[in-house]
């Protein structure tokens, strides 16, 4: 028998029972049967839109009775779909038609697929899987990607991805403690519940971590360590992963800021942001305006004396002979011809004549030159010579003729300089004429006619540029004269780097070449021509520069000498330099030179400890993972308006310094001359280390110190005279003294400022430096010394410490720098600073002048 059952549900659950029937007799039902109907359920899903982190599904609905779906996923790792699990369920759906779906928990990069079941109370029915849906991975570039699950904007929100399968798993947790950090890399501990299987199992000991609080991303990027307890496990995550690479860079006289940044964007991938360090401009230097200042810091350059006035000038670089410079010599006059003066020097056939020059200093191989405004009126050869070392006779032949006509017209005429190898001593040195036959014995006797010679130094003359024009006054217009420009250089070490440099000088004359200059490295100058005043701006910042007076010589205006009155008044008079004052614009920042070898964190901890400088791991919205490198309360403050639980600040009024005396290196002085003499006699440095002093003679002989002996030393002072006429020494004759002399710089903010702090430097190595440091303790200690401890009751300060902060409660001592923060059990402990102690200070200019690193 068999009987069709219509009007039914789908998937509804039915009893079913039988009875036969006649028309005289009902049978009895027989025992009832379950049946569920066919449910149709969904069908065809299909991914609808992909993103990185979600999915949507769609689908259609066969059946209008269900009483909901559910969303099921696979995802596909290693070749194999597994991990199956319900995504989300949705309730019943009116009637049949379009369903769909949303997977907002995917993660980048992974391969899934789906299907949806539909149930009533009695049955269900799932649909097939759909095609293979795979989600794109986030930008390759990123080093942080965003969140693979939905951030919420309160509380914490953590994940970490597997680093071998790439799943991503996150954390469940009510609270964490986050622990920012300055000079070391952040931390955050995360409390999750008591499980072996983390310490037990490798797994995720390298997984990539990503934080977020209130739904700001931290900069948090590794498990760093991992503590098991009883009733919990936690994971200490740190961030700024990169900066354990290894470092291997080399600086050459570059500034603390720019060693960092290079450490920072060549060995990681990180935003780097690096303040530039404070600015000071026109800080002076130096002044030189006496003897000993000179004296102390001797320029380089070009051949120059110090004169009795405290100045300093050029040195003598040609020596003119006129006519009268030469004995047992004929002087002859002639108003017709170009004879400077209508007079000249008139050498018959054979015969020859003398004079002597004073070289102040020796002339080096290849730079003596001779010439002279010479003719030969007849027949002969006439030969200039020079004596001196190497060789003993530096001579060769200057002018020469066998026609045998007679001209007395002079024109200058030049000793070939390969002849005059061996350069010329320091010293009296002799210069003869000789004018000889030549061997031309046939030709009638001539003379030769010689209206000045001059020795020069080829490195400032040239003879190509010697004049042989008159003046009305029958003097030559032009070259050679007695002075020529020479360069004088001084090296300037500040304190501090230097951005910047400015001289003034006081200086007789601008004219005829005189010039300053300064030059970061000695080779490129930045010079102007006829001036006293000179303000450069530097490419980059140096721990040194130098500086140039260019002095020339200027033209007599009445004569004064035989050569003046004879021959020419062209810069026969040296320029004179009175003082130089050098001044520098800077940055507050010591120099690198060094080889670096070590993590970047161990690499820029140690520069930043040296610079007096803090860095920070933080996370940026656009950039990521972000070193910021500063100065403590550099960077603007921020208010934070956090409970105050609890605090303490204490102010130390007494560290606040007017005055300051270093003490640097002793330095050498060596062979100072003096003039012995029953008063005292100022040396030119103090104070001087007592018993460290020698007194000689001309002759070496050392002479005996003390009271009852021949001389005696006022130490503080810096003072040496005669003890009584029974000295050895012989009062007024020269003598010289070597000492030690003692570095010490001074610096008062106010007239009669209070006790000076006192302290040592060793690294000092001149008074100015020293002067420097003592300015630099008083400005940078100046103002109290303020410290602060307080506990907040709650966690807003966040991951950003490089800020000074201003916090609600506190009194109103200023900005105060962050120096440590702590937390525990829902609050944050903060220790705070305003102001910098004098040992802090000293340390710092400690750090900077001691070369500790590893050197090339």
């Amino acid at each position: 028998m068999e009987t069709l059952v219509t009007g039914r549900e789908d998937g509804e659950a039915y009893e079913v029972r039988v009875r036969s029937e006649t028309e005289h007799r009902t049978g009895a039902w027989t025992q009832p049967v379950r049946i569920v109907t066919a449910f149709p359920g969904a069908a065809n899903p299909s991914a609808a839109s992909v993103s990185a982190t979600s999915i949507t599904i769609t689908a259609q609905d066969n059946a209008d009775n269900e009483d909901g779906f559910t969303l099921q996923r696979e995802e596909q790792i290693a070749g194999s779909w597994t991990d199956r699990r319900t995504i989300t369920a949705q309730d019943a759906h009116s009637g049949t038609g379009s369903l769909s779906f949303v997977d907002d928990t995917a993660t980048p990069g992974r391969s899934y697929r789906y299907r949806i079941t539909a149930h009533t109370e009695h049955t269900s029915a799932a649909s097939s899987w759909t095609s293979s849906v795979s989600t794109p991975d986030l930008d390759d570039n990123d080093p942080h990607p965003a969140a693979a699950h939905p951030v919420p904007p309160q509380g914490w929100h953590i994940e970490l991805d597997h680093p071998d399968t790439g799943h991503t798993r996150r954390l469940r947790l009510a609270d964490a403690t986050p622990k920012p950090r300055l000079n070391a890399r952040p931390e955050l501990d995360i409390p999750i519940p008591a499980d072996n299987h983390w310490v037990e199992s490798a797994a995720w000991e390298d997984a990539t971590v990503r934080a977020y609080h209130n739904g700001t991303r931290l900069p948090i990027d590794t498990i760093a360590t991992i503590t098991p307890e009883p009733d919990r496990v936690t994971l200490t995550a740190r961030g700024g992963s990169h900066l354990l690479a290894r470092a291997n860079d080399e600086f050459t006289d570059v500034r603390v800021e720019t060693a960092i940044e290079e450490i920072l964007t060549t060995n990681t991938d990180y935003a780097v942001e690096v303040d530039a360090p404070p600015a000071t401009t026109n800080q002076e230097w130096r002044t030189l305006d006496t003897a000993g200042d000179f004296d102390l810091r001797p320029g380089s350059g070009g051949p120059h004396k110090l004169t009795g006035d405290g100045g300093v000038q050029p040195q003598q670089t040609a020596w003119i002979l006129p006519p009268q410079a030469f004995s047992a010599a004929k002087t002859v006059g002639d108003v017709t011809e170009n004879w400077t003066s209508s007079e000249a020097l008139e050498l018959p056939i054979n015969t020859s004549t003398g004079a002597s020059v004073e070289i102040p200093y020796r002339i080096p191989d290849g730079a003596l030159g001779v010439a002279g405004r010479v003719a030969i009126d007849g027949g002969g050869s006439l030969y200039a010579r020079v004596d001196g070392r190497p060789s003993d006779n530096v001579g060769s032949q200057i002018a020469s003729t066998i026609s045998g006509e007679p001209t007395r017209t002079v024109d200058w005429q030049t000793v070939p300089h390969d002849e005059l190898s061996g350069g010329l001593d320091a010293g009296a040195q002799s210069v003869s004429l000789e004018f000889v036959d030549g061997g031309y014995h046939d030709r009638t006797g001539g003379s030769a006619i010689v209206d000045c010679l001059v020795v020069y130094d080829r490195r400032y003359w040239s003879a190509d540029d010697f004049s042989n024009t008159l003046t009305e006054n029958n003097k030559l217009d032009g070259p050679p004269g007695l002075y020529a420009p020479v360069d004088i250089e001084w090296e300037v070490s500040p304190l501090r780097r230097a951005t910047g440099g400015q001289l003034t000088a006081s200086v007789s004359s601008t004219a005829n070449g005189q010039a300053l200059g300064l030059s970061m490295t000695g080779e490129n100058w930045t010079t102007q021509s006829g001036t006293t005043a000179l303000d450069v701006d530097f490419d980059s910042s140096t721990a040194s520069f130098t500086a140039r007076v260019t002095l020339s010589g200027v033209d007599a205006q009445s004569p004064a000498s035989p050569v003046e009155s004879s021959v020419t008044r062209y810069q026969t008079r040296p320029q004179v330099l009175d003082s130089l004052t050098m001044a520098f614009d800077a940055v507050d920042s010591p120099g690198v030179t060094e080889t670096v070898d070590a993590t970047v964190a161990d690499a820029i901890t140690s520069l930043c400890d040296r610079g007096n400088l803090i860095w920070e791991v933080q996370y940026d919205e656009t950039d990521g993972t972000t070193v910021v490198v500063t100065r403590p309360g550099q960077r603007p403050t921020q208010s934070v308006r956090e409970e105050l639980v609890d605090w303490t600040v204490t102010k130390d009024v007494e560290a606040n310094p007017t005055a300051a005396i270093v003490h640097g290196r002793n330095a050498t002085v060596r062979e100072e001359e003096f003039t012995a003499e029953i008063n005292n006699v100022e040396l030119l440095h103090a104070p001087i280390v007592v018993g460290s002093t020698t007194v000689t003679d001309g002759d070496g002989r050392e002479f005996e110190r003390g009271a009852d002996a021949d001389y005696v030393v006022d130490h503080v002072l810096g003072e040496i005279r005669m003890p009584n006429l029974g000295s050895e020494l012989t009062r007024g004759e020269s003598y010289t003294i070597s000492y030690e002399r003692q570095t010490v710089g001074e610096y008062y903010s106010v007239e009669g400022s209070g006790q000076p702090v006192i302290t040592d430097l060793p690294g000092v190595t001149t008074e100015t430096a020293a002067e420097q440091a003592a300015l630099y303790i008083v400005d940078e200690s100046e103002g109290p010394v303020v410290s602060a401890s307080c506990t907040l009751a709650g966690s807003e300060i966040g991951y950003r410490l490089a800020r000074a902060l201003d916090l609600d409660g506190l009194p109103d001592v200023g900005g105060l720098r962050v120096e440590s923060v702590t937390g525990q059990g829902g609050e944050v402990q903060v220790e705070l600073g305003l102001g910098r102690s004098v040992g802090d200070v000293v340390g710092e200019l400690q750090g900077t002048l001691t070369d500790t690193a590893r050197q090339t």
